[in-house]
C-alpha cells in the first residue's frame, strides 16, 4: 500500500468522520436549542394559561364573595331570613303532620327518584337511602313532601314551585321571596341558594330545594359535608362582611357531584347574627373556565393541551379534557397504572373528585409554589406543566397548565429531520470538497517522498551514482528526511572513494606480490636445476675417486699414468671446487631470496591487516547504513539493499584475508624450513669445499713427489676411500637442497596462488565500489 493511498484512507476517514461530529454536534445544538426554545415558548404559553384561568376563577370567586357580602347585608334579606326561621320553626303546627301516604310518598321519592337519577349519573346505586329520609324530624319531611315529593314539577325543576297550596306562613313568606332568589340565582348562575337558622342549624330556605332542604346542619345527614362546614364558619365571623368558604368536595344531594359553598352571616340591626346565607357555587362555571368552553385547541391549547385543578386531596376538581374528548381511551390510558379508579370513573361518568394526580408539581403548587417542568401526569404521559396555588378562602388548590411534551415539541421533531437532511446534503458536499483537497495535499505530501524513492532506485541499480543531492521541500517534515538522506549519501560518498582506493592499493599490493612469488618461483626452479648440477658433479666426483682408487693400484706399475691422471684430477678437482663454490653461491642467493620472500609474506600479513581492518569499518558503516535505513522507513528501503550489499562484501573480504592469512602463516613456516635447510646445505657444500681443497693439495704434493706415490700408494687408497665416503656425504646433502629446492618451488606456487586470490578480491572490490559514482 502506498504512502499516498494510507494518506487518502487516514485523511479521508478523519475528515469525514469530523465533518460528521462536527454536523452531529451542529444538529444536536440545533434541536436542542429549538427544542429549549420550544420548551421556553411552551413554559410562557402554559404559564399564561396557568395566570389567565387562575386569575378568572380569582375573579369569579371574588365576584361571588361581593354578591353574598352584598346580598347578606341587604334589609330585604335580613327580614326574610328573620321571617323564614319564624315560618320554619311554626310549619309542622300549622301544616299539620304528614299522612302515611305522603311518608310513602317522600320515601319513594328518596329510593326512586333520587336513587335512580343518583346510580344514573354515577352508574352506582345509593346505597340505603332510606337513612336519608328517616332520621329526619317532622317539619324537615313536612316541607320536603311539600316542595319536593309531593311538587308536580320533575326532579331538577322543583325550583319551579313557588306557591304552596296551604296559607301557612311558610308558604306565604316562599311566594313573596322565592322568585327574587331564583330570580338572582339565574341571573348569575349559583347552583343553589341557602338561609340557614343560626341558632338551630335549620335550612330554612333553598331556592332548587333538594334533599338538603329543610335539613339540620348540626344534627342532620350533612352535618359533615362543606355546606355545614361554610355555616359553621360564617357563625364564627367576627364581622358581617366576612366571606367563608368551604371546601370543594363531592356532595350527596347534588348526586355527589363536586360541590362548594360560600357562606356570610345575615346580622339584624341589633348586631346579632340571626342566620347564615350560603351560595353553592356553581362548579359548571369554573369547570367552564378551566375547560376553556371545551374549545382547548381554539384557545390555543392544541390537542393535548388543558388546564385543570386539583385539591388539597390529591384529586381531579375539575373535568379532565381527555375524559370529555375520548372516554375510552382516557380510561385505557387510566387502567394501565389504576384500574379500580378507571372502573370508578367509568361507573360514575366523571373523573372529578375520583381522579388522583400526585404529581410532584402538585405538591409544590399545594405548597404555595409557582414554576415550569416537565413531569408524568395522571395518565402517565410526559408533559410540560405549568403549575400555581389558587386559594379559595381558606383552602389551596393546585392550578396546573399542561401540554404533552410530543406535541410541544413536534416542530422540533420536524426541524430535526429537515436538519438532518439538509446536513447530510451539507456532509456529502463537504466530504467531496475534503476528498478533492485531500487528494492534492497527499500528492504534494508525498511528492518529495517520491524523488526519494527516485534516488534510492537510482542507487540500487544502475551506475549507483552517489552525487545525487536531493533539492529541499518546503514542508520541514519531509526536509527532516531528505537533509539527512544528503548528508548520509555524503558519508557514503566518503567511505566508498575511501573503498575504491584501498581496493587499488590492494590490487597493486597483489600485483606485486604476484609478481615476487613469480619470481621465487623462478629462482626456486633455478636452484632446482643448479642443485640437479651440483648432483651431476658430486655423482661425477665419486666416480673420479673410485677411478682414483683403482689407479692407485696401478700407480705403481703407471708412475707417467699416474701424473698425467694426477694432472687431471686435478684440474677435476679445480672445477669441483668451483662448482661446489657455486653451489654455496646458489645456496646463500636462494637463501636472501626465501628471506626476502618471508619479507614480503610479512608485508602481505600488513596489507592483510589493513584489508581487514577496512572491511571492519566497512562492515560497520553497513551496519550503521542499515540502521539509518530501518529508521527511515519505505524512504531508506532502497538504501538498506545497498548497505546489506556492502556489508557482505565487506564480510567476503574478512574471509578472504583470514584464508589468506592461513596460507601466509604457511609460507612463513615454509620459508623458516627453506632457510634453515639452505643453510645446512652452505654448511655441508662448505664442508665439500674443504675436502676438495684438501684433494688438491694432496694433488699437488703427489705431483711434486710423483717419486712418493708408490709409497704412498696404501696411503692414496686409504685417502681414495675416504674421499668416496665424504663424496657420498656431500651427494646426499645435495639431494637434501634439491628436495628443499622443490618444497621452496611448491611454497613459492601457493603464495603465488594466494596472491592471484588476493589480486582476485581486489579487482572485484575495485568492480563492486566502481559501480558507485562518487
Amino acid at each position: 500500500m502506498t504512502l499516498k493511498l494510507r494518506l487518502l484512507l487516514t485523511i479521508i476517514p478523519l475528515v469525514t468522520v469530523a465533518i460528521l461530529i462536527m454536523a452531529t454536534v451542529a444538529l444536536q445544538l440545533s434541536v436542542s436549542e429549538s427544542m429549549q426554545a420550544l420548551t421556553n415558548v411552551a413554559e410562557e404559553k402554559l404559564s399564561i394559561e396557568n395566570r389567565q384561568t387562575s386569575d378568572a376563577i380569582a375573579r369569579y370567586i371574588h365576584t361571588v364573595e361581593s354578591q353574598i357580602r352584598i346580598m347578606s347585608s341587604e334589609t330585604q334579606v335580613i327580614e326574610a331570613a328573620a321571617a323564614f326561621n319564624r315560618a320554619y320553626a311554626a310549619y309542622s303546627d300549622q301544616r299539620g303532620s304528614l299522612s302515611a301516604t305522603q311518608l310513602a310518598s317522600l320515601n319513594q321519592y328518596y329510593t326512586q327518584d333520587f336513587a335512580g337519577l343518583y346510580k344514573q349519573r354515577n352508574n352506582q346505586a345509593l346505597p340505603d337511602a332510606t337513612s336519608l329520609v328517616t332520621p329526619l324530624p317532622a317539619t324537615a319531611k313536612a316541607l320536603q313532601y311539600d316542595f319536593i315529593a309531593g311538587s308536580a314539577f320533575p326532579i331538577g325543576e322543583k325550583d319551579s314551585l313557588s306557591k304552596l297550596g296551604n296559607d301557612t306562613d311558610y308558604a306565604i313568606l316562599h311566594e313573596q321571596y322565592h322568585r327574587y332568589f331564583r330570580t338572582f340565582l339565574k341571573e348569575y348562575g349559583y347552583y343553589d341558594i341557602f338561609i340557614a337558622d343560626a341558632n338551630t342549624g335549620n335550612i330554612v330556605y333553598s331556592v332548587y330545594k333538594e334533599l338538603d332542604f329543610a335539613t339540620n346542619l348540626k344534627t342532620g345527614p350533612y352535618q359533615n359535608t362543606g355546606i355545614a362546614a361554610a355555616f359553621d364558619k360564617a357563625l364564627q365571623a367576627d364581622s358581617a362582611q366576612d366571606v367563608l368558604h368551604s371546601s370543594l368536595d363531592s356532595y350527596l344531594p347534588s348526586y355527589n357531584a363536586m360541590a362548594g359553598f360560600v357562606s356570610s352571616p345575615i346580622v339584624n340591626n341589633a348586631g346579632k347574627t340571626i342566620a347564615v346565607l350560603i351560595y353553592q357555587i356553581p362548579l359548571d362555571v369554573i369547570s367552564d373556565i378551566m375547560t376553556h368552553g371545551k374549545a382547548w385547541q381554539e384557545s390555543g391549547l392544541g390537542a393535548s393541551g388543558e388546564t385543570y385543578i386539583v385539591s388539597s386531596q390529591n384529586t381531579l376538581v375539575t373535568e379532565s379534557r381527555f375524559f370529555l374528548e375520548d372516554p375510552d381511551g382516557y380510561f385505557k390510558a387510566v387502567k394501565v397504572n389504576l384500574p379500580a379508579v378507571a372502573q370508578q370513573i367509568k361507573q360514575s361518568g366523571t373523573s372529578v373528585g375520583i381522579q388522583p394526580v400526585a404529581t410532584t408539581v402538585v405538591k409544590k403548587a399545594l405548597n404555595g409554589q409557582r414554576g415550569f417542568e416537565q413531569v408524568t401526569d395522571y395518565r402517565g404521559v410526559e408533559v410540560f406543566s405549568s403549575y400555581s396555588m389558587l386559594k379559595i378562602g381558606d383552602y389551596p388548590y393546585a392550578v396546573l397548565a399542561e401540554i404533552d411534551v410530543d406535541e410541544a415539541l413536534a416542530a422540533a421533531e420536524s426541524l430535526k429531520y429537515k436538519l438532518l437532511s439538509g446536513t447530510l446534503v451539507a456532509v456529502i458536499v463537504i466530504a467531496g470538497v475534503a476528498v478533492i483537497l485531500a487528494i492534492w495535499l497527499a500528492g504534494r505530501l508525498v511528492r518529495p517522498l517520491n524523488k526519494v524513492g527516485d534516488a534510492c532506485s537510482s542507487l540500487v541499480s544502475g551506475e549507483g551514482n552517489l552525487t545525487i543531492v536531493l533539492e529541499k521541500s518546503n514542508i520541514p517534515e519531509i526536509n527532516r528526511i531528505i537533509e539527512p538522506f544528503n548528508q548520509f549519501i555524503g558519508q557514503i560518498r566518503n567511505i566508498i572513494t575511501q573503498v575504491k582506493g584501498d581496493a587499488d592499493s590492494l590490487a597493486s599490493a597483489a600485483e606485486e606480490l604476484s609478481a615476487v612469488t613469480q619470481q621465487s618461483e623462478q629462482n626456486a626452479i633455478e636452484q632446482v636445476k643448479q642443485t640437479e648440477t651440483v648432483d651431476q658433479a658430486i655423482s661425477k666426483l665419486s666416480a673420479s675417486v673410485a677411478e682414483v682408487a683403482r689407479s692407485t693400484a696401478l700407480s705403481r706399475s703407471h708412475g707417467v699414468e699416474a701424473n698425467a691422471s694426477l694432472t687431471e684430477n686435478q684440474e677435476r678437482a679445480d672445477y669441483v671446487a668451483d662448482n661446489i663454490q657455486l653451489l654455496v653461491k646458489l645456496i646463500k642467493d636462494s637463501s636472501h631470496v626465501i628471506t626476502s620472500l618471508k619479507n614480503e609474506v610479512g608485508q602481505i600479513t600488513d596489507l592483510l591487516n589493513v584489508i581487514t581492518s577496512i572491511a571492519d569499518q566497512t562492515n560497520l558503516l553497513a551496519l550503521n547504513a542499515a540502521i539509518e535505513a530501518a529508521r527511515a522507513g519505505e524512504a531508506g528501503r532502497g538504501f538498506s539493499v545497498v548497505a546489506d550489499e556492502v556489508r557482505a562484501l565487506a564480510n567476503r573480504s574478512q574471509q578472504s584475508t583470514v584464508e589468506i592469512g592461513r596460507l601466509v602463516d604457511k609460507m612463513n613456516i615454509s620459508s623458516e624450513q627453506s632457510v634453515q635447510a639452505m643453510e645446512k646445505a652452505e654448511a655441508a657444500a662448505s664442508g665439500g669445499i674443504h675436502l676438495v681443497e684438501l684433494v688438491t693439495k694432496a694433488m699437488k704434493e703427489l705431483s711434486a713427489t710423483i717419486e712418493q706415490v708408490q709409497a704412498m700408494a696404501n696411503l692414496v687408497s686409504q685417502a681414495t676411500e675416504e674421499q668416496e665416503q665424504t663424496s657420498q656425504v656431500v651427494l646426499g646433502s645435495v639431494h637434501n637442497v634439491n628436495a628443499l629446492a622443490a618444497e621452496v618451488r611448491s611454497g613459492a606456487s601457493q603464495i603465488s596462488s594466494a596472491a592471484l586470490e588476493l589480486a582476485n578480491i581486489a579487482t572485484h572490490t575495485q568492480s563492486m565500489v566502481s559501480r558507485f559514482k562518487v
